[in-house]
C-alpha cells in the first residue's frame, strides 16, 4: 500500500476534500471493504479513538479513520497522543483542519512523523485557473462576463464553486450562460442576494425591481444604504461618459474590475444625468429622514425604489 498510515489535511476546505477523496480512492482500490469511521474532533473520546485506532477490528481487514475539524479541538495536546500511537494493521488515520498554525500541538506532530499536507487557499489567478477547471468537469461553460459574475457570487471560495457548479451542472442547462443566467440560478447561500435587486434598479426597470426585491430578507435601511452607493457609482459613470473618459480611466476613478464597469455602463446609458441625480439626492434625504426617526426604513425604500424607476417622478424636479 502507497499510501501512509497517517495524513492530516489543513487549509482550504475544498482542496483538502479533494486531497481526502483521492486518499479515500487509493484505499479503497486496494481494499474494496475497507471500512470508513468517520468523527469529529471536537466531540471524539480521544481515550476511546485511540484505543479503536491500536486495536484488531473483529469485522473487516482494513478501517480508515476520518477525523474533522481537528482546528476546533480546545486542548490540542490531549490530541497529540492519537497521532503517535502505534496503529493496528490496516489501520489508517486521517484528520482534516481549517486553519491549523505552525505552532499548534497537532501541526507540530503530524510534521513531526511526515505526515501535515498544508493545502493553503489559492489567490488571484489561482482561483481563476481552479474556478475554471471545476466548471469544466462539470461540463459548465461560462463566458468571460458570465465567469466573472460567478466567482464574484461565489465569493472566490473554491468550497462554494464546486457547489455551485455541481447545481449548474445537475439543472441540466445546455449551451454557454450568459450573466443573467447566472444571477438568476446561483445563490451560494440558497437566499438570493441583493445584487440582481441593485441591477434592475440602475436599469430603472420598476417592474423588475419590485420583483427582485420581494425575494429579499435584508434589512430595508442596509439595501437603501447599498441603493445609495450604486446610485453613486452610477451618477459618477455616467459624468465620465457625458465627458468621454476613457474606459481605463473611468475604472481607476470609480474603483472597480473592468466586467463590473462594463455592467455599469450599460445601466447608466439608459438614464440621463438628470434621472441619476435627482433619484441620488431623494435616497439622501430619505436616508437622512430614516437616521433622525421621521420614516420607517420599510416606507423609505419603498419610496426610493419608486423615485429611481420614475422618470417622470425625475422630471417633475426639474
Amino acid at each position: 500500500m502507497s499510501e501512509p498510515i497517517l495524513r492530516v489535511f489543513a487549509g482550504d476546505p475544498y482542496r483538502c476534500e479533494r486531497a481526502l477523496a483521492e486518499r479515500e480512492a487509493a484505499l479503497r482500490a486496494d481494499d474494496p471493504n475497507l471500512e470508513r469511521h468517520l468523527h469529529f474532533a471536537d466531540e471524539v473520546q480521544v481515550g476511546t479513538l485511540e484505543l479503536d485506532l491500536t486495536s484488531l477490528s473483529l469485522f473487516a481487514l482494513g478501517r480508515h479513520f476520518v477525523v474533522r475539524r481537528v482546528e476546533k479541538i480546545r486542548a490540542p495536546k490531549s490530541f497529540v497522543p492519537i497521532l503517535e500511537a502505534t496503529y493496528a494493521e490496516g489501520t489508517y488515520l486521517t484528520l482534516v483542519a481549517g486553519d491549523l498554525r505552525a505552532t499548534n500541538p497537532i501541526a507540530k506532530a503530524a510534521k513531526a512523523r511526515d505526515a501535515l499536507v498544508s493545502l493553503p487557499a489559492p489567490r488571484g489567478n489561482a482561483i481563476r485557473s481552479s474556478a475554471k477547471q471545476i466548471l469544466a468537469e462539470q461540463s459548465v461553460d461560462l463566458p468571460g462576463p458570465a465567469f466573472q459574475e460567478f466567482l464574484h457570487r461565489c465569493g472566490n471560495d473554491l468550497m462554494t464553486i464546486a457547489r455551485e457548479a455541481e447545481k449548474l451542472s445537475g439543472l441540466g442547462v445546455g449551451g454557454a450562460l450568459d450573466e443573467r443566467a447566472i444571477e438568476r440560478l446561483v445563490f451560494p447561500s440558497a437566499e438570493r442576494t441583493v445584487y440582481p435587486f441593485y441591477d434592475r434598479l440602475g436599469e430603472g426597470n420598476l417592474n423588475a425591481s419590485l420583483e427582485e426585491l420581494r425575494g429579499l430578507r435584508e434589512d430595508p435601511g442596509r439595501i437603501l444604504g447599498g441603493i445609495l452607493r450604486h446610485l453613486t457609482r452610477l451618477t459618477m459613470i455616467r459624468l465620465m461618459l457625458d465627458r468621454k473618459t476613457q474606459r481605463s480611466e473611468m475604472a481607476a476613478s470609480a474603483g472597480v474590475q473592468d466586467w463590473l464597469l462594463r455592467r455599469l455602463i450599460g445601466q447608466a446609458q439608459r438614464r440621463s444625468m438628470v434621472e441619476l441625480s435627482c433619484a441620488l439626492q431623494r435616497g439622501v434625504d430619505l436616508d437622512r429622514q430614516i437616521k433622525s426617526g421621521l420614516v420607517r426604513p420599510a416606507d423609505a425604500l419603498l419610496e426610493l425604489v419608486f423615485a429611481a424607476t420614475s422618470a417622470n417622478y425625475s422630471a417633475s424636479l426639474r
